[in-house]
């Protein structure tokens, strides 16, 4: 019998290390933010896909630039030197320019620790790769910041960008 609780207590072991948690979670948008609130000019904050990436340059001329997600009241958007990460296993594939239309709607839920599952809201950018559709908002209110997540979300692969 002693043997078969050692056997338990170490997969229950075993089960308690391997689980981890979105390290951004707690900082998700759960209460859902008026369109008026996302309007506005959002410029690279960071980004954890891959930390030998310092500075973004420009393809054409070499120059350090600081991409950009402008949000529009018409209901479209443009991104400036967007960085594009891609896969599973995000790789950084270049910068995009190119603008389309968005929308505020929920991209996912998020446990409390209670049971109970609160929505992740956030907007979707219909014309990015789709790696980058999904956009996640940060923050419990107003400024809000835009959080890119890539690959599996407990590794902490984003890329945020904060209101100007």
């Amino acid at each position: 019998m002693q043997k078969w609780n050692q056997i338990f207590g170490f997969l229950i072991l075993t089960i308690l290390i391997s689980c981890q948690y979105d390290p951004y979670a707690h900082k998700y948008t759960t209460t859902e933010p008026k369109e008026s609130e996302l309007i506005g000019t959002y410029s690279f904050e960071k980004q954890t896909v891959d930390y030998d990436i310092t500075e973004f340059k420009d393809s054409t001329n070499n120059r350090t630039v600081i991409p950009k997600i402008e949000i529009n009241a018409n209901g479209t958007y443009k991104v400036l030197n967007f960085p594009v990460f891609e896969n599973w296993n995000p790789t950084f594939i270049g910068l995009i320019t190119n603008s389309g239309k968005w929308n505020k709607t929920t991209i996912g839920s998020i446990g409390d620790g209670t049971g109970e599952l609160k929505k992740h809201w956030g907007m979707n950018f219909n014309e990015l790769p789709d790696e980058s559709q999904n956009v996640g908002l940060m923050n419990k209110k107003h400024p809000y910041k835009l959080i890119f997540g890539f690959g599996d979300p407990d590794e902490g692969n984003v890329m945020i960008f904060k209101k100007e």
